[in-house]
């Protein structure tokens, strides 16, 4: 192509293939950038220029354009190889004038001539450029152009969410990423990729600091230096250069936009932490140490605070100053909770400052643990709390054996959290309010885990008074919420409702900076009114401790947290908002977690995925339920029994295997007839299962036995959602016996019940079933009503499963409702001449056919008449001859019974 007269000898930028380069995102502009090039393959000329900030995609979407132009065998060349060019008219032309934000200034000329030449040649100019770099004159070239109808403009925005997750892959945090990064697919790459992607983002990052000279170079290895917003005087200091001379060397920055102005002003930053990242990285060590001994030195002289002089001081921890310790512990006690990985990288440089026994060692040792446990740190919180328990006695032994013991609770080693717990309070000698109601917290939790509900409400309550008493806002909650459920469990609803509500007031009034010193209590809170059918109240919470995760960095309780989450969303009939949360959870767990967190997540996406339904639905739920599966084999623990019986239930729902080993699955699970593994507030829903199992059979007894239990065991915890389950269980009951209208009695129940708890996906369930049987007996009162409410209930949920039910049913009611078809003699005879022959061949005289259809005796006998000659019978004998034995019945579909 580079010999070919027809363009001058010009040579078009080489590539190694031309095929259109893979990106994520911009379909649009991509789509309107195609539609431009093909204006030029019909012989129209066009001119883009694609504008954004640096690494937003320019670049990558013009080479895409100009990869699919040489594939159509057009020419592309830069805008340097067009000097001394003259294109020939009528051949197509693609134009590339990439950053024309940098061009030289004896390049402009060749720009401005590009853009007009496509007024009256086949030719598309690409151009692409930064809007805050673009120079005034090049400015007034675009002006101009633009009102000549010359150039279309295709600014880029950020990337969506969803393009943002595809980039990433399974990021256990690409939602905070996508924040951080701006959307910009560069940042995104910088921050939360690694291997070729992320090296490819750090070259594209380096080439801008290509060409700065020596104090334009100091200046910004001493803004990444800092860290973060900046004052010239500050900088200056850091950098070690004049004020003068870092102050022009901050213009040569500005108009370069690698910086910018802070949000405080008057205080500037570098442009993004993904560029200030890459730029510290690469200062050489020296260079670095020194740069950090000066900021510190000069936020000390400034009395900054600790947060701001402690990631200098980590850099150079000096052990001869007693200072730099306490600064480092200072600085991690503030940004524990907000950031605990921060806080683990001071509290590590200061215990390195510390001998054993001095002041403040088991301080910065308990805040480390504390710190690591937060981040995910499991293995490293454990073993260092465990050295610290044999150092140590008394209120401080009880403060390590509380946090040990909610490592081993998030861990899911509920009988070690439990002992731990019970050895802090024997080790606790002096008054400790705090420590108490810490260690009476997780005495709670372990009292729940073994079903002492009595003793669970003791431990919260007590801990709720201890909250109280030291102000403990978001400890009193967490409390209140564990009594809550508790009292809900001992059948004490009203309790366990006030609680509930008393928790959630002082979640609500509490800031995110208090609440995330205890993301525990909005979990606890969330499960608890989970438990009370108030799902709209758990989502809230849930999400808002998820969100707290995610930006405070809390690891260690984020996936409990989504896992509850999820199973709401479930719950509410939230298919897609559960699947999205699922996958968070999984992208996180996929660093490892506790087996418990593992099992459950895996069940929830198999349930979740079976009501969604779709092409490849079976084979998705039925590998996620065999995870499950796997991952509990030879557990008996209670999470594990739930496991399998929610795949009991699954399997059940499904339909393709049979219901008796359904039913097998679920009794072994549960523990026989009494299903006495599992938990009384679970029953109900069992014995609603195991009674659709027994009615499959036409077992009676089966039916009656899982519709009491369900009743005996709903009627101990007075929950509006167990009595519906046990509703469903006796029209089951009912059905089985033949008694159709008990049976529709009892699923309307379990419709109130299930509607007022805002359990979408059992409502709509119920609404079918009770479909079922009143077809199935011939019924089709209200069938229709609950139908349209299924299918509406379908489409919320986002349920292509319920939703292809519904259709089935209303296949079945159309078949029903169908009017008679005649069949026979009858097809010879009007409506009335059918109704008429009827009533006489019953032997009714004229005058009862007339009274029966309010018809005067002579129309009856006028229609008697011709009812004789069509069928050619002579009298009433012969018609009831005839019906009787060619006739037959008129009958649903036209056909013969």
């Amino acid at each position: 192509m580079a010999d070919d007269p027809q363009y001058g000898g010009l040579s078009a930028p080489r590539r190694a293939d031309a095929e259109t380069p893979a990106f994520v995102g911009r379909t649009s502009e991509t789509g309107g950038l195609l539609k431009a090039l093909g204006d030029v393959r019909a012989g129209s000329g066009r001119a883009v220029a694609v504008t954004g900030d640096p690494g937003i995609g320019k670049s990558t979407l013009l080479a895409a354009v100009a990869g699919r132009a040489r594939a159509d065998g057009i020419p592309v060349v830069s805008v340097e190889e067009t000097a001394g060019a003259e294109p020939r008219p009528g051949v197509p032309l693609v134009v590339v004038v990439d950053d024309l934000h940098a061009l030289p200034e004896e390049r402009i000329a060749l720009a401005e001539r590009a853009v007009r030449s496509v007024a009256s040649t086949p030719s598309l100019c690409l151009l692409g450029y930064r809007p805050r770099q673009l120079p005034a004159r090049y400015a007034e070239l675009l002006t101009r152009a633009t009102p000549a109808g010359l150039l279309a403009t295709v600014p880029l925005g950020p990337l969506t969410r969803q393009e943002a997750a595809e980039l990433l892959g399974d990021h256990p945090h690409s939602d905070s990423l996508y924040d951080d990064a701006l959307g910009n697919p560069l940042y995104l790459k910088a921050l939360g990729t690694r291997g070729p992607a992320h090296d490819q983002a750090v070259t594209a990052i380096l080439g801008e600091l290509a060409g700065l000279d020596e104090h334009a170079l100091t200046v910004i290895r001493a803004a990444a230096v800092l860290g973060g917003p900046f004052q010239p005087e500050l900088l200056a200091a850091v950098a070690d250069l004049g004020l003068p001379t870092t102050l022009g060397a901050l213009d040569v920055l500005t108009r370069l936009d690698l910086v910018r102005p802070a949000e405080r002003a008057p205080q500037l930053a570098v442009r993004h932490r993904a560029l200030s990242e890459v730029v510290y990285e690469r200062v050489p060590p020296s260079r670095r140490y020194a740069m950090h001994r000066r900021a510190e030195s000069e936020l000390a002289r400034r009395t900054a605070p600790v947060a701001l002089r402690a990631r200098h001081v980590a850099q150079v921890a000096d052990p001869s100053r007693p200072d730099h310790a306490t600064t480092l512990i200072s600085a991690a006690r503030s940004e524990l909770y907000d950031s605990p990985s921060a806080a683990v990288e001071h509290l590590e440089a200061a215990v390195t400052l510390l001998s054993d026994g001095a002041e403040h060692w088991y301080e910065a040792h308990v805040l480390l643990a504390r710190a690591r446990m937060l981040s995910g740190k499991a293995a490293d919180a454990r073993a260092l709390l465990d050295t610290l328990r044999s150092a140590i006695t008394g209120s401080d032994e009880a403060a390590a054996l509380a946090d040990s013991s909610r490592l081993e609770r998030h861990s899911g080693r509920h009988t070690e959290a439990g002992a731990m717990a019970r050895a802090g309070l024997a080790a606790l000698t002096e008054h400790n309010g705090a420590v108490a109601a810490a260690l009476h917290v997780e005495l709670a939790d372990h009292a729940y885990t073994v079903r002492d509900h009595q003793s669970s409400r003791h431990h919260a309550e007590t801990a709720a008074a201890l909250a109280r008493g030291h102000r403990d806002r978001v400890g009193e909650s967490h409390a209140l919420a564990q009594a809550a459920l508790a009292s809900l469990f001992l059948g004490d609803q009203h309790t366990a409702r006030r609680q509930a509500t008393t928790a959630a007031e002082l979640v609500d009034t509490a800031g995110d900076s208090l609440l995330s010193t205890n993301l525990d209590a909005l979990l606890q809170l969330g499960m608890t009114e989970g438990m009370l059918e108030r799902l709209d109240d758990a989502e809230r919470h849930l999400e808002r401790a998820a969100a707290l995760c995610a930006r405070t960095g809390q690891v260690y309780v984020e996936p409990d947290i989504l896992t509850v989450l999820s199973n709401t969303q479930l719950r509410s009939g939230r298919l897609r908002a559960a699947l999205a949360t699922l996958d968070r959870a999984e992208a996180i767990l996929a660093a490892g977690g506790a087996p418990v967190t593992a099992a459950i997540i895996a069940m929830v996406r198999a349930e979740t995925v079976f009501w969604q339904g779709g092409p490849r639905a079976e084979e998705d739920w039925r590998a996620s339920a065999d995870r499950a599966l796997e991952i509990v084999a030879g557990s008996q623990a209670a999470w594990a029994i739930s496991v399998r019986c929610f795949h009991a239930e699954l399997a059940l729902h499904a339909g393709g295997s049979d219901p008796a080993h359904a039913r097998w699955l679920l009794l072994d699970a549960a523990g026989g007839d009494d299903l006495s593994r599992v938990a009384g507030w679970r029953k109900p829903r069992w014995c609603d299962a195991l009674a659709r199992a027994a009615a499959a059979g036409s077992d009676t007894a089966g039916t009656a036995h899982w519709a009491e239990l369900a009743e005996s065991c709903a009627g101990q915890l007075p929950s509006t959602g167990r009595r519906a389950f046990a509703h469903r269980a006796r029209m089951w009951d009912h059905a089985v016996r033949g008694d159709v209208d008990r049976a529709l009695r009892s699923a309307r129940e379990a419709v109130e019940g299930f509607a007022a708890g805002g359990e979408r996906i059992e409502l709509c369930r119920t609404l079918l079933d009770a479909a079922g049987l009143a077809l199935s007996a011939g019924h089709t009162q209200d069938v229709g009503d609950w139908l349209d409410r299924a299918e509406a209930l379908a489409g919320q949920c986002g349920s292509a499963q319920l939703a292809d039910t519904v259709t089935s049913r209303r296949h079945e009611l159309a078949d029903r409702t169908r009017p008679p078809v005649p069949h026979g003699p009858w097809a010879l005879l009007s409506s009335r001449e059918r109704e008429i022959a009827r009533l006489v061949s019953k032997g009714m005289t004229n005058h009862g056919v007339a009274e029966a259809l309010f018809l005067s005796v002579r129309t009856v006998e006028t229609h008697l008449r011709q009812i004789y000659r069509k069928l050619g019978v002579a009298n009433r004998a012969s018609l009831t001859h005839v019906l009787l034995t060619q006739g037959g019945q008129i009958t649903q579909g036209g056909q013969n019974p």
